[in-house]
Protein backbone atom coordinates (compact mmCIF):
# COMPACT_ATOMS: atom_id res chain seq x y z
CA UNK A 1 0.00 0.00 0.00
CA UNK A 2 1.31 3.56 -0.40
CA UNK A 3 1.70 6.03 1.95
CA UNK A 4 -1.74 7.32 1.92
CA UNK A 5 -3.03 3.55 3.49
CA UNK A 6 -1.41 3.35 7.08
CA UNK A 7 -1.70 0.23 8.64
CA UNK A 8 -2.72 -0.04 11.76
CA UNK A 9 -2.99 -3.12 13.18
CA UNK A 10 -4.36 -3.46 16.69
CA UNK A 11 -4.54 -5.98 18.84
CA UNK A 12 -7.95 -5.95 20.99
CA UNK A 13 -5.94 -7.57 23.87
CA UNK A 14 -3.45 -4.30 23.51
CA UNK A 15 -3.17 -3.10 27.07
CA UNK A 16 -3.82 -6.07 28.78
CA UNK A 17 -3.49 -6.09 32.77
CA UNK A 18 -2.39 -2.16 32.24
CA UNK A 19 -5.30 -0.64 33.42
CA UNK A 20 -6.58 -3.49 36.08
CA UNK A 21 -5.68 -6.88 37.08
CA UNK A 22 -7.96 -8.81 34.97
CA UNK A 23 -8.17 -8.48 30.61
CA UNK A 24 -9.93 -6.74 29.11
CA UNK A 25 -12.98 -8.77 27.79
CA UNK A 26 -15.42 -8.33 24.87
CA UNK A 27 -18.32 -10.57 25.82
CA UNK A 28 -19.16 -11.16 29.27
CA UNK A 29 -17.98 -14.39 31.07
CA UNK A 30 -20.23 -17.89 29.89
CA UNK A 31 -23.43 -17.60 32.11
CA UNK A 32 -24.94 -15.14 33.76
CA UNK A 33 -23.73 -13.66 37.29
CA UNK A 34 -25.80 -12.97 40.04
CA UNK A 35 -25.68 -9.71 41.02
CA UNK A 36 -25.51 -9.69 44.90
CA UNK A 37 -25.28 -6.70 47.90
CA UNK A 38 -23.24 -6.84 50.98
CA UNK A 39 -25.02 -4.59 53.19
CA UNK A 40 -21.96 -3.54 55.87
CA UNK A 41 -22.45 -5.61 58.79
CA UNK A 42 -24.23 -4.21 62.06
CA UNK A 43 -22.20 -4.05 65.42
CA UNK A 44 -23.92 -3.90 68.99
CA UNK A 45 -23.06 -1.03 70.95
CA UNK A 46 -20.59 -2.67 72.99
CA UNK A 47 -19.02 -3.34 70.15
CA UNK A 48 -18.34 0.09 69.11
CA UNK A 49 -14.23 0.04 69.08
CA UNK A 50 -14.56 -2.70 66.83
CA UNK A 51 -16.21 -0.17 64.05
CA UNK A 52 -14.17 -1.70 61.88
CA UNK A 53 -15.53 -5.13 61.63
CA UNK A 54 -18.70 -3.67 59.89
CA UNK A 55 -17.36 -2.79 56.73
CA UNK A 56 -14.25 -4.89 56.98
CA UNK A 57 -15.91 -8.41 57.39
CA UNK A 58 -18.31 -7.23 54.87
CA UNK A 59 -15.10 -6.92 52.47
CA UNK A 60 -13.84 -10.17 53.16
CA UNK A 61 -17.22 -11.93 52.16
CA UNK A 62 -17.33 -10.11 49.03
CA UNK A 63 -13.39 -10.85 48.45
CA UNK A 64 -14.82 -14.59 49.00
CA UNK A 65 -17.57 -15.16 47.03
CA UNK A 66 -16.18 -13.59 43.74
CA UNK A 67 -13.64 -16.21 43.25
CA UNK A 68 -16.61 -17.95 41.38
CA UNK A 69 -17.33 -16.03 38.46
CA UNK A 70 -20.90 -17.08 39.20
CA UNK A 71 -21.58 -14.39 41.74
CA UNK A 72 -20.47 -9.96 41.44
CA UNK A 73 -20.79 -8.47 44.51
CA UNK A 74 -20.93 -5.00 45.16
CA UNK A 75 -20.56 -3.83 49.32
CA UNK A 76 -23.08 -0.61 50.67
CA UNK A 77 -22.02 1.07 53.40
CA UNK A 78 -24.91 0.23 56.14
CA UNK A 79 -26.34 4.50 56.56
CA UNK A 80 -27.27 4.19 52.75
CA UNK A 81 -29.66 1.30 53.99
CA UNK A 82 -30.55 1.04 57.39
CA UNK A 83 -29.42 4.23 59.39
CA UNK A 84 -31.22 2.73 61.86
CA UNK A 85 -29.41 1.85 65.42
CA UNK A 86 -29.82 -0.81 66.89
CA UNK A 87 -30.12 -2.82 63.64
CA UNK A 88 -33.91 -4.10 62.22
CA UNK A 89 -33.92 -7.54 63.70
CA UNK A 90 -36.25 -9.46 60.63
CA UNK A 91 -37.42 -9.29 57.16
CA UNK A 92 -41.08 -8.10 58.19
CA UNK A 93 -39.55 -4.35 59.69
CA UNK A 94 -40.31 -1.44 57.78
CA UNK A 95 -36.59 -0.75 57.39
CA UNK A 96 -35.78 -4.14 55.72
CA UNK A 97 -38.98 -3.39 52.96
CA UNK A 98 -37.35 -0.34 52.37
CA UNK A 99 -33.89 -1.71 51.96
CA UNK A 100 -35.51 -4.20 49.44
CA UNK A 101 -37.33 -1.30 47.56
CA UNK A 102 -34.00 0.84 47.39
CA UNK A 103 -32.52 -1.94 45.95
CA UNK A 104 -34.66 -3.34 43.34
CA UNK A 105 -34.27 -0.63 40.62
CA UNK A 106 -30.47 -1.40 40.75
CA UNK A 107 -30.74 -4.56 39.39
CA UNK A 108 -29.10 -6.85 42.15
CA UNK A 109 -30.66 -10.03 42.33
CA UNK A 110 -30.23 -10.96 45.84
CA UNK A 111 -28.71 -8.91 49.22
CA UNK A 112 -26.39 -9.90 52.04
CA UNK A 113 -28.06 -8.43 55.50
CA UNK A 114 -25.67 -8.96 58.75
CA UNK A 115 -25.80 -8.45 62.15
CA UNK A 116 -23.27 -9.02 64.74
CA UNK A 117 -25.41 -10.28 67.74
CA UNK A 118 -22.22 -10.39 69.85
CA UNK A 119 -18.57 -9.90 69.53
CA UNK A 120 -17.15 -11.35 72.78
CA UNK A 121 -16.32 -13.71 73.81
CA UNK A 122 -17.44 -15.31 71.12
CA UNK A 123 -18.18 -13.76 67.97
CA UNK A 124 -21.86 -14.26 66.83
CA UNK A 125 -23.49 -12.99 63.68
CA UNK A 126 -27.09 -13.59 62.04
CA UNK A 127 -27.16 -13.68 58.88
CA UNK A 128 -30.01 -12.98 56.11
CA UNK A 129 -30.32 -13.74 52.21
CA UNK A 130 -33.03 -11.95 50.61
CA UNK A 131 -33.92 -12.38 46.61
CA UNK A 132 -34.84 -9.33 45.34
CA UNK A 133 -38.48 -9.94 43.66
CA UNK A 134 -42.11 -9.21 44.09
CA UNK A 135 -42.09 -11.63 47.16
CA UNK A 136 -38.76 -11.85 48.38
CA UNK A 137 -37.17 -15.04 49.80
CA UNK A 138 -35.20 -15.22 52.94
CA UNK A 139 -32.52 -17.40 54.28
CA UNK A 140 -31.40 -17.29 57.57
CA UNK A 141 -29.05 -18.38 59.86
CA UNK A 142 -26.69 -18.07 62.87
CA UNK A 143 -22.97 -18.35 62.38
CA UNK A 144 -20.30 -18.36 65.00
CA UNK A 145 -16.84 -18.32 65.74
CA UNK A 146 -14.12 -17.95 68.54
CA UNK A 147 -13.17 -14.27 68.86
CA UNK A 148 -9.67 -14.91 67.78
CA UNK A 149 -10.55 -16.69 64.79
CA UNK A 150 -12.66 -13.99 62.67
CA UNK A 151 -11.39 -15.41 59.52
CA UNK A 152 -13.31 -18.52 60.50
CA UNK A 153 -16.38 -16.80 60.80
CA UNK A 154 -16.11 -15.24 57.08
CA UNK A 155 -15.92 -18.93 55.79
CA UNK A 156 -18.88 -19.66 57.88
CA UNK A 157 -20.35 -17.25 56.36
CA UNK A 158 -19.54 -17.46 52.89
CA UNK A 159 -20.36 -21.30 52.77
CA UNK A 160 -23.89 -20.27 54.09
CA UNK A 161 -24.66 -17.20 51.70
CA UNK A 162 -23.32 -20.01 48.62
CA UNK A 163 -25.79 -22.09 50.09
CA UNK A 164 -28.73 -20.00 50.21
CA UNK A 165 -27.70 -18.88 46.89
CA UNK A 166 -28.09 -22.38 45.26
CA UNK A 167 -24.92 -22.37 43.06
CA UNK A 168 -22.98 -24.74 42.12
CA UNK A 169 -19.25 -24.67 42.86
CA UNK A 170 -17.09 -26.77 41.00
CA UNK A 171 -14.37 -28.68 43.57
CA UNK A 172 -11.64 -25.93 42.99
CA UNK A 173 -14.09 -23.25 43.43
CA UNK A 174 -15.10 -24.74 46.60
CA UNK A 175 -11.56 -24.58 47.85
CA UNK A 176 -11.23 -21.09 46.56
CA UNK A 177 -14.25 -19.41 48.04
CA UNK A 178 -13.42 -21.65 51.70
CA UNK A 179 -9.68 -21.34 51.78
CA UNK A 180 -8.55 -20.24 55.01
CA UNK A 181 -6.50 -16.43 55.03
CA UNK A 182 -4.92 -16.47 58.57
CA UNK A 183 -4.76 -17.90 61.78
CA UNK A 184 -3.88 -14.45 63.43
CA UNK A 185 -7.04 -12.62 64.57
CA UNK A 186 -4.19 -9.33 64.43
CA UNK A 187 -3.40 -9.89 60.92
CA UNK A 188 -7.49 -10.39 60.06
CA UNK A 189 -7.77 -7.24 61.62
CA UNK A 190 -5.13 -5.21 59.49
CA UNK A 191 -6.37 -6.96 56.32
CA UNK A 192 -10.15 -6.24 56.97
CA UNK A 193 -9.16 -2.61 57.87
CA UNK A 194 -7.19 -2.39 54.01
CA UNK A 195 -10.08 -3.99 51.92
CA UNK A 196 -12.66 -1.62 52.02
CA UNK A 197 -9.96 1.66 51.90
CA UNK A 198 -8.18 -0.08 49.14
CA UNK A 199 -11.57 0.49 47.23
CA UNK A 200 -11.74 4.09 47.43
CA UNK A 201 -7.92 5.06 47.68
CA UNK A 202 -7.62 7.77 44.90
CA UNK A 203 -4.30 9.43 45.38
CA UNK A 204 -0.48 8.26 46.62
CA UNK A 205 -0.97 8.88 49.80
CA UNK A 206 -3.88 6.58 50.39
CA UNK A 207 -2.37 3.63 48.38
CA UNK A 208 0.61 4.16 50.72
CA UNK A 209 -1.89 3.65 53.85
CA UNK A 210 -3.47 0.71 52.69
CA UNK A 211 -0.70 -1.09 51.63
CA UNK A 212 0.87 -0.77 54.87
CA UNK A 213 -1.60 -2.44 56.27
CA UNK A 214 -1.23 -5.38 53.79
CA UNK A 215 2.49 -5.26 55.03
CA UNK A 216 1.60 -5.31 58.65
CA UNK A 217 -1.07 -8.19 58.15
CA UNK A 218 1.98 -9.83 56.31
CA UNK A 219 4.42 -9.08 58.94
CA UNK A 220 1.74 -10.82 61.94
CA UNK A 221 1.42 -13.71 59.48
CA UNK A 222 4.32 -14.74 56.82
CA UNK A 223 2.28 -17.13 55.39
CA UNK A 224 -1.27 -15.02 54.42
CA UNK A 225 -0.69 -14.89 50.70
CA UNK A 226 -4.12 -13.38 50.15
CA UNK A 227 -2.91 -10.11 52.11
CA UNK A 228 0.20 -10.12 49.12
CA UNK A 229 -1.73 -10.52 46.72
CA UNK A 230 -4.30 -7.78 47.59
CA UNK A 231 -0.92 -5.80 48.39
CA UNK A 232 -0.17 -6.82 44.55
CA UNK A 233 -3.61 -5.45 43.37
CA UNK A 234 -3.60 -2.35 44.34
CA UNK A 235 -0.30 -1.68 42.91
CA UNK A 236 -1.08 -2.63 39.99
CA UNK A 237 -4.31 -0.83 39.77
CA UNK A 238 -2.07 2.12 40.72
CA UNK A 239 0.57 1.84 37.96
CA UNK A 240 3.16 0.53 40.27
CA UNK A 241 3.95 -2.40 38.49
CA UNK A 242 7.22 -2.89 39.53
CA UNK A 243 6.01 -3.68 43.27
CA UNK A 244 3.40 -5.21 42.47
CA UNK A 245 5.21 -7.87 40.66
CA UNK A 246 7.56 -8.07 43.91
CA UNK A 247 3.91 -8.98 45.55
CA UNK A 248 2.68 -11.69 43.23
CA UNK A 249 6.24 -13.05 43.04
CA UNK A 250 5.46 -13.40 46.79
CA UNK A 251 2.73 -15.33 46.41
CA UNK A 252 4.03 -17.80 44.10
CA UNK A 253 6.81 -17.97 46.94
CA UNK A 254 4.37 -19.52 49.43
CA UNK A 255 3.55 -22.40 47.25
CA UNK A 256 0.51 -20.76 45.66
CA UNK A 257 0.72 -21.94 42.15
CA UNK A 258 -2.50 -20.50 40.75
CA UNK A 259 -2.70 -19.69 37.64
CA UNK A 260 -4.59 -16.42 37.84
CA UNK A 261 -1.53 -15.32 40.03
CA UNK A 262 1.07 -15.98 37.27
CA UNK A 263 -1.21 -14.06 34.18
CA UNK A 264 -0.94 -11.09 36.95
CA UNK A 265 2.68 -11.31 37.42
CA UNK A 266 3.02 -11.67 33.86
CA UNK A 267 1.18 -8.21 32.75
CA UNK A 268 2.69 -6.89 35.30
CA UNK A 269 5.83 -7.62 33.43
CA UNK A 270 4.17 -7.00 30.13
CA UNK A 271 3.37 -3.43 31.65
CA UNK A 272 7.01 -2.43 32.00
CA UNK A 273 7.19 -3.73 28.50
CA UNK A 274 9.50 -6.70 29.58
CA UNK A 275 8.12 -9.57 27.06
CA UNK A 276 10.88 -12.24 28.09
CA UNK A 277 9.63 -12.09 31.55
CA UNK A 278 5.80 -11.88 30.90
CA UNK A 279 6.14 -14.87 27.99
CA UNK A 280 7.84 -16.73 31.54
CA UNK A 281 5.11 -15.92 34.32
CA UNK A 282 2.54 -17.23 31.16
CA UNK A 283 4.67 -20.10 30.72
CA UNK A 284 4.97 -21.10 33.90
CA UNK A 285 0.92 -20.50 34.61
CA UNK A 286 0.60 -22.38 31.77
CA UNK A 287 2.45 -25.36 33.26
CA UNK A 288 -0.67 -25.38 36.11
CA UNK A 289 -3.26 -25.72 34.01
CA UNK A 290 -2.30 -25.55 30.14
CA UNK A 291 -6.06 -24.95 29.05
CA UNK A 292 -6.33 -22.03 31.71
CA UNK A 293 -8.54 -20.02 28.66
CA UNK A 294 -7.27 -16.08 30.11
CA UNK A 295 -3.40 -17.47 30.16
CA UNK A 296 -3.80 -18.30 26.84
CA UNK A 297 -4.94 -15.08 25.24
CA UNK A 298 -2.41 -12.97 27.30
CA UNK A 299 0.84 -15.49 26.45
CA UNK A 300 -0.81 -15.24 22.80
CA UNK A 301 -0.40 -11.18 23.00
CA UNK A 302 2.74 -11.41 24.59
CA UNK A 303 4.11 -13.34 21.65
CA UNK A 304 2.25 -10.77 18.98
CA UNK A 305 4.41 -7.83 21.15
CA UNK A 306 7.78 -9.89 20.70
CA UNK A 307 6.37 -9.98 16.84
CA UNK A 308 6.64 -13.85 17.01
CA UNK A 309 3.46 -14.06 14.77
CA UNK A 310 4.16 -17.44 14.40
CA UNK A 311 3.66 -18.71 18.14
CA UNK A 312 1.19 -16.06 18.61
CA UNK A 313 -1.26 -17.36 15.96
CA UNK A 314 -0.19 -21.27 17.50
CA UNK A 315 -1.40 -19.66 21.00
CA UNK A 316 -5.27 -17.99 19.93
CA UNK A 317 -5.55 -21.64 17.93
CA UNK A 318 -5.04 -23.09 21.23
CA UNK A 319 -7.09 -21.02 22.83
CA UNK A 320 -10.00 -21.78 20.98
CA UNK A 321 -9.87 -25.07 20.73
CA UNK A 322 -10.60 -23.99 25.04
CA UNK A 323 -13.41 -21.83 24.15
CA UNK A 324 -14.67 -22.34 20.26
CA UNK A 325 -16.80 -19.43 20.17
CA UNK A 326 -14.48 -16.74 21.74
CA UNK A 327 -14.64 -13.56 20.05
CA UNK A 328 -11.52 -12.11 21.69
CA UNK A 329 -9.56 -15.24 20.36
CA UNK A 330 -10.79 -14.85 16.54
CA UNK A 331 -10.03 -10.99 16.54
CA UNK A 332 -6.39 -11.34 17.84
CA UNK A 333 -5.88 -14.19 15.79
CA UNK A 334 -7.03 -12.34 12.81
CA UNK A 335 -4.81 -9.42 13.33
CA UNK A 336 -1.59 -11.67 13.78
CA UNK A 337 -3.00 -12.86 10.27
CA UNK A 338 -2.54 -9.65 9.18
CA UNK A 339 0.49 -9.40 10.18
CA UNK A 340 1.65 -12.57 8.64
CA UNK A 341 0.51 -11.59 5.78
CA UNK A 342 -2.59 -14.07 5.14
CA UNK A 343 -5.33 -11.75 4.70
CA UNK A 344 -7.59 -14.59 3.61
CA UNK A 345 -7.49 -15.78 6.48
CA UNK A 346 -7.50 -12.25 8.75
CA UNK A 347 -10.79 -11.64 6.76
CA UNK A 348 -12.19 -15.17 7.77
CA UNK A 349 -10.98 -14.67 11.65
CA UNK A 350 -12.41 -11.40 11.85
CA UNK A 351 -15.39 -11.99 10.34
CA UNK A 352 -16.14 -14.59 12.85
CA UNK A 353 -15.61 -12.27 15.61
CA UNK A 354 -17.44 -9.89 14.31
CA UNK A 355 -20.76 -12.18 13.94
CA UNK A 356 -19.86 -13.26 17.58
CA UNK A 357 -19.26 -9.69 18.88
CA UNK A 358 -20.13 -6.68 16.34
CA UNK A 359 -20.37 -3.50 18.21
CA UNK A 360 -16.66 -3.30 18.88
CA UNK A 361 -15.04 -0.41 16.77
CA UNK A 362 -11.23 -1.65 17.10
CA UNK A 363 -12.32 -5.02 15.96
CA UNK A 364 -14.41 -3.72 12.66
CA UNK A 365 -11.53 -1.39 11.98
CA UNK A 366 -9.46 -4.25 11.62
CA UNK A 367 -11.72 -5.85 9.23
CA UNK A 368 -12.23 -2.93 7.37
CA UNK A 369 -8.48 -2.83 7.17
CA UNK A 370 -8.16 -6.62 6.26
CA UNK A 371 -10.19 -6.11 3.27
CA UNK A 372 -8.59 -3.45 2.15
CA UNK A 373 -5.68 -5.34 1.52
CA UNK A 374 -7.44 -7.73 0.12
CA UNK A 375 -9.00 -5.15 -2.62
CA UNK A 376 -12.37 -5.53 -1.61
CA UNK A 377 -12.31 -1.55 -1.04
CA UNK A 378 -16.72 -1.55 -0.98
CA UNK A 379 -16.56 -3.74 1.99
CA UNK A 380 -13.66 -2.20 3.66
CA UNK A 381 -15.46 1.41 3.66
CA UNK A 382 -18.90 -0.51 4.76
CA UNK A 383 -16.44 -1.63 8.08
CA UNK A 384 -14.64 1.60 8.53
CA UNK A 385 -18.07 3.51 7.95
CA UNK A 386 -19.39 1.63 10.87
CA UNK A 387 -16.52 1.91 12.98
CA UNK A 388 -17.17 5.46 12.72
CA UNK A 389 -20.76 4.77 14.18
CA UNK A 390 -19.61 3.08 17.04
CA UNK A 391 -16.67 5.73 17.78
CA UNK A 392 -17.54 8.83 15.90
CA UNK A 393 -13.78 10.14 16.81
CA UNK A 394 -11.97 7.41 15.82
CA UNK A 395 -8.93 9.03 13.33
CA UNK A 396 -7.57 6.34 12.13
CA UNK A 397 -10.72 4.83 10.67
CA UNK A 398 -11.79 8.50 9.27
CA UNK A 399 -8.12 8.01 8.03
CA UNK A 400 -8.85 5.21 5.75
CA UNK A 401 -11.97 5.66 4.68
CA UNK A 402 -11.16 8.75 3.23
CA UNK A 403 -8.57 6.53 1.24
CA UNK A 404 -10.79 4.50 -0.05
CA UNK A 405 -13.11 7.50 -1.38
CA UNK A 406 -10.46 8.67 -3.69
CA UNK A 407 -11.05 5.69 -5.67
CA UNK A 408 -15.32 6.50 -5.99
CA UNK A 409 -15.49 10.41 -5.74
CA UNK A 410 -13.12 13.18 -5.49
CA UNK A 411 -14.87 15.80 -3.85
CA UNK A 412 -16.47 13.57 -1.26
CA UNK A 413 -13.02 12.54 -0.82
CA UNK A 414 -11.47 16.12 0.48
CA UNK A 415 -14.42 16.52 2.35
CA UNK A 416 -13.34 13.12 4.35
CA UNK A 417 -9.95 14.47 4.81
CA UNK A 418 -11.14 18.04 6.17
CA UNK A 419 -13.30 15.79 8.92
CA UNK A 420 -10.39 13.23 9.55
CA UNK A 421 -7.80 16.61 10.43
CA UNK A 422 -10.39 17.94 12.43
CA UNK A 423 -10.20 14.98 14.15
CA UNK A 424 -6.98 13.81 14.16
CA UNK A 425 -6.23 17.73 15.65
CA UNK A 426 -4.63 17.71 18.89
CA UNK A 427 -3.33 13.97 18.79
CA UNK A 428 0.17 13.52 18.73
CA UNK A 429 0.07 10.11 17.23
CA UNK A 430 -2.10 11.49 14.33
CA UNK A 431 1.02 14.45 13.46
CA UNK A 432 2.58 12.73 10.66
CA UNK A 433 -0.44 11.05 8.87
CA UNK A 434 -1.93 15.25 9.09
CA UNK A 435 0.73 16.32 7.29
CA UNK A 436 -0.08 13.65 4.52
CA UNK A 437 -3.92 14.40 5.02
CA UNK A 438 -3.66 17.50 4.21
CA UNK A 439 -1.44 17.92 1.06
CA UNK A 440 -3.59 15.26 -0.13
CA UNK A 441 -6.65 17.11 0.58
CA UNK A 442 -5.04 20.44 -1.23
CA UNK A 443 -3.86 18.30 -4.37
CA UNK A 444 -7.28 17.15 -4.54
CA UNK A 445 -8.92 20.52 -4.39
CA UNK A 446 -6.54 21.72 -7.28
CA UNK A 447 -8.51 21.68 -10.70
Amino acid sequence: MNRWSRAWLGLLLMAVGVASPWPAQLVAAEGMARKVAIVSFGLPSSGTEREWMSEGLAHVLALRLQQTPQVQVTVLPRPMIAPADPPPPGLDSEEISKTLEFLRPKGYDAVIFGNFVQVEPTLRTEIHVWTVRTDPHISKAQEQAAERDPDSLSIRITSFVMSALQLPLSESEGRRITERYTGSAEAFERFARALPLAAVADDENEVGQVANLFKEAVKLDGKFSMAWRQQGDLLFRRGHFGPAAEAYQAVLGLSKRNTTVYRLLGSAYFAQQDVVRALDAYKRGLQVDSRDFPLLLALGLAYGAHQDYENAMKTFLRALEVKPDDPLAFANLGVVYMRQGNFPAATASLRRAQQLHGADPVLTYNLGLSLLFEGAYDQARDQFERALQLKPDYPAAAYQLSFIYERFDAVQASERWKKYLELAKGKPAEEPWMVWAEEHRQRLQQP
